[in-house]
């Protein structure tokens, strides 16, 4: 049976609530025709029309435990009331035996207004109201364990943890990066101001750093001499701002290349692993 959910929050508490219904019966999203998914990776932008996809979904730690049951049943959940409305964190919709939508409500989302309803008969109405987009935030089919999304943030709120995919390096993990005999911190940059951005390069660096054996190593330093610009001397790259945490970034993850016909030296700003990611489509 078809099912829409409402997750309600108490804001002041900080308190998340139980799932309540809304609707029975009712379809609200369209699942993508010939769905394109890619497996998620921070390094990798989505083209139009594509998905990141994560799979055996179940088995992630911040996977939510309604995915986890084998039925919903309307009969568990008390029904939304209208002090809920504005406490409402996002819809979750129950469709096709198998495929479960979300949708993260923001405050714009919520339309208070006065409203003429047409129809076979013309009626005033007033109240609150909830934007529905055609296709969801997320959508995890339980028939093959797969959660399909396009904004990492956007649903970062839903599924609590998942933004460890795409994590910012904690001010303990940016003084052990900056450890490294390579680097040359300048005074011009304190790691105190170093922004969220450059927190996730230096993460996403690190672990690049920790799956290479010394020569690799070696080697990923002698390739970023070469390709980045960055001044290096007395063995260690110059950094003084965090451009130079993105070229240096760019040098760890292997992103500089050469066009093969024009030359052209050029930055990856997207990459796919052809090997263990080819796009997928359902």
């Amino acid at each position: 049976m078809n099912q829409l959910l409402a997750k309600v929050k108490n804001r002041k508490q900080n308190i998340t609530e139980a799932y309540k219904n809304i609707l029975n019966n009712e379809n609200f999203y369209l699942f993508p025709q010939n769905i394109q998914s890619i497996p998620y990776n921070p390094n990798t932008l989505l083209e139009d029309g594509q998905w990141y996809s994560i799979d055996n979904f179940s088995q992630q730690e911040f996977c939510l435990e309604l995915l986890q049951q084998e039925t919903l049943d309307s009969a568990d959940f008390s029904s939304l009331t209208n002090d809920d409305f504005k406490k409402i964190d996002y819809l979750c919709s129950f469709e096709d035996e198998n495929i479960y939508y979300f949708q993260k409500v923001r405050p714009s989302q919520l339309v208070i207004k006065r409203r003429l309803k047409l129809g076979r008969n013309f009626e005033r109405d007033e109240g609150i109201s909830i934007v529905i987009n055609p296709f969801a935030d997320a959508i995890y089919k339980k028939d093959i364990d797969t959660l399909y999304f396009q904004r990492l943030e956007t649903i970062s709120s839903i599924f609590k943890g998942i933004e460890m995919l795409y994590r910012e390096a904690t001010e303990e993990e940016v003084v052990e990066f900056f450890d490294n005999d390579f680097i040359s911190l300048q005074p011009t940059l304190e790691i105190s101001k170093i922004g969220k951005a450059s927190r996730k390069r230096i993460a996403a660096a690190m672990t690049a750093l920790n799956s290479f054996n010394a020569e690799e190593k070696q080697r990923v330093i002698e390739y970023t001499i070469s390709s980045s610009g960055l001044v290096f001397e007395n063995n260690a790259f110059i950094i003084n701002n965090e451009d130079d945490i993105q070229k240096l970034y760019w040098g760890i993850t292997e992103r500089y290349y050469v066009s093969p016909i024009s030359q052209e030296r050029r930055i990856a700003n997207s990459i796919i692993n052809i090997q263990n990611g080819n796009t997928q489509t359902e």
